[in-house]
């Protein structure tokens, strides 16, 4: 049932005490027997033979109570999922040694688990709003497990795209969008702080899990933590599990004799217009309509009701059709979602590249997992100060060209790296680059309520979403195929600088376009 529509079920019917107001009062024998059993006034009324109604109305977000066990299981499912992406250097390096396979292939198995999550979350949102968040997130979970166990025993890398890439990837992406969707519902007051613990997870997940699998590795080999890390996937089961669907909020009315006399007397004027057939009718307020007490007769205003709303959603499949069209045809988002793209290739390729690269110069394999630690620490302490900081005045004019300088700082870090030759200087490197990336990620939403409007951002974002996996699933596989080409990371790494500041460059392109249609409107 759509938010705001009323349903109307007529709980009991018959003769009603009423005052010279025609309001109802109640029987002193119904007030005993109220104090002398368990039975609710409800129940009492409709003894006595009141006409009382049961109405549905929209659902309140309750901002707390059980609302904070969802942030609970958002905040894990963010541990697991999110964390997985950082997990992916560790993971590389073994699959090499295991298959001997091309970086290419290699790297292609773990872009396809990422893009299935980015990509897949409309998806996920929509099957979450059609069969609640509980359900989605349940099966996920048991979907990304099954995917990671099945993925202990691999015959050939091959089989990965399947078990790790396709499966486990569809299960995160079941899990990772409807736990966001289910706490945005459950809290309105407290939304900013409900979705700020939540995504803490992400952060921790970033920090731990990289050590730990390297841990599992070295006790346990590659099987024994792959199982192992199935089943602590199956902790979004429990997750899912605690999204208990909001209900909407029922309200019962009991009606007074004099409204609905009224009531039904406009019914029965409408009725003859419309046998008269006549153009125009006036239509009762919602409120009498809710009350009326000869719902038999309103079946025909249900039924045409029913019709409208359909040719209503049809047209709103329609405008959401046309409002993606008109996106693809806008040159200022094709500069931005190009920007999203570059983004998407170098960032996947320095994570997934950079712990190789590190034991290419001669740090220890025991000690790449402390790299990734590194960026995502200074990642998450970036984004927690400059959330507060580019919301000042003083600084908001300088947002859009923080976002573009992070690129090119990225951009030239990537260049460096393979002159690294020391743990502490691949240190240096994760640090720089987990603040370059904090920063452009805190201000994505912002720029883009600026260059589209914040009525656009829903449908920008799902678009630019498209984009970052078609970057995702190229970045990767050529970086591999780089490396496989030349013997080396170092040119994996120089492609990766390379997009980098190519996203800054298409992001100059679209400020210069944003600025001419700016100054075409004004002329006009």
């Amino acid at each position: 049932m759509a938010d705001g529509d009323e349903s109307v079920r007529v709980l009991g019917k018959g003769m009603c005490k009423t005052d010279d107001k025609g309001e109802v009062q109640i029987d002193s024998r119904v007030q005993d027997s109220q104090q002398t059993s368990d039975c609710p006034k409800a129940e009492a009324e409709e003894m006595l033979g009141c006409e009382r109604f049961e109405t549905e109305t929209e659902t309140l977000a309750p901002d707390g109570g059980w609302g904070w066990m969802c942030v609970l299981g958002c905040f894990t499912v963010h541990i697991l999922v999110a964390g997985m992406d950082r997990t992916f250097g560790v993971i590389y390096l073994i699959l090499i040694d295991m298959f001997g396979s091309s970086a290419k292939l290699t790297g292609g198995v773990l872009s396809v688990f990422s893009a299935c999550r980015h990509c897949l979350g409309p998806v996920s949102n929509s099957l979450a709003n059609q069969f609640t968040a509980r359900k989605v997130v349940i099966s996920g979970g048991l979907l990304s497990s099954l995917g990671i166990i099945l993925s202990a025993f691999p015959p050939n890398i091959y089989y990965m795209f399947i078990t790790f890439g396709l499966i486990a990837g569809i299960g995160a992406a079941l899990c990772y969008a409807p736990s966001a969707l289910i706490v945005g519902q459950s809290f309105h007051k407290k939304r900013a702080l409900a979705n700020g613990i939540a995504s803490l997870g992400s952060g921790i997940g970033s920090l731990a899990l990289p050590p730990f699998l390297a841990y599992l590795v070295y006790h346990y080999d590659y099987s024994g933590q792959m199982l192992i890390m199935g089943a602590i996937m199956l902790n979004q089961v429990v997750s899912g599990a605690l999204y208990r669907p909001l209900v909407p909020k029922r309200t019962v009315k009991t009606i007074s004799e004099k409204d609905a006399k009224r009531t039904q007397k406009k019914l029965e004027m409408k009725q003859m217009n419309k046998e008269n057939n006549e153009d125009e009718t006036s239509q009762l307020p919602s409120q009498l309509f809710a009350e009326c007490t000869l719902l038999e007769s309103c079946s025909q205003t249900f039924e045409n009701h029913a019709k409208e709303n359909t040719i209503f959603e049809r047209n709103a499949v329609l405008q959401e059709l046309c409002v993606y069209g008109n996106l693809l045809k806008d040159a200022r988002f094709l500069t931005f979602g190009l920007n999203w793209t570059f983004l998407a290739m170098c960032a996947t390729t320095n994570v997934m590249f950079f712990g190789a690269i590190a034991e290419e110069h001669g740090v220890p394999r025991s000690q790449s997992p402390l790299l990734y630690t590194i960026l995502s620490i200074f990642d998450i302490a970036t984004r927690g100060t400059l959330a507060f900081v580019f919301d000042r005045d003083q600084v908001r004019s300088l947002r859009h060209h923080a976002y573009n300088i992070s690129f090119v700082v990225m951009g030239v870090t990537l260049f460096l790296t393979p002159e690294a030759k020391t743990f502490p200087q691949f240190a240096v490197c994760a640090l720089i680059i987990g603040i370059s990336q904090a920063v452009i990620m805190v201000l994505t939403f912002v720029v883009i309520a600026d260059l589209f409007g914040q009525d656009m951002l829903t449908h920008t974002l799902g678009l630019g979403l498209l984009f970052y996996s078609l970057g995702i699933l190229m970045g990767p596989p050529i970086a591999g195929l780089l490396k496989d080409t030349y013997g080396t990371y170092r040119y994996s790494f120089y492609f990766s600088g390379w997009w980098a500041i190519a996203g800054a460059g298409m992001f100059l392109l679209n400020t210069y376009l944003s600025k001419r249609a700016s100054r075409r409107k004004e002329m006009e």
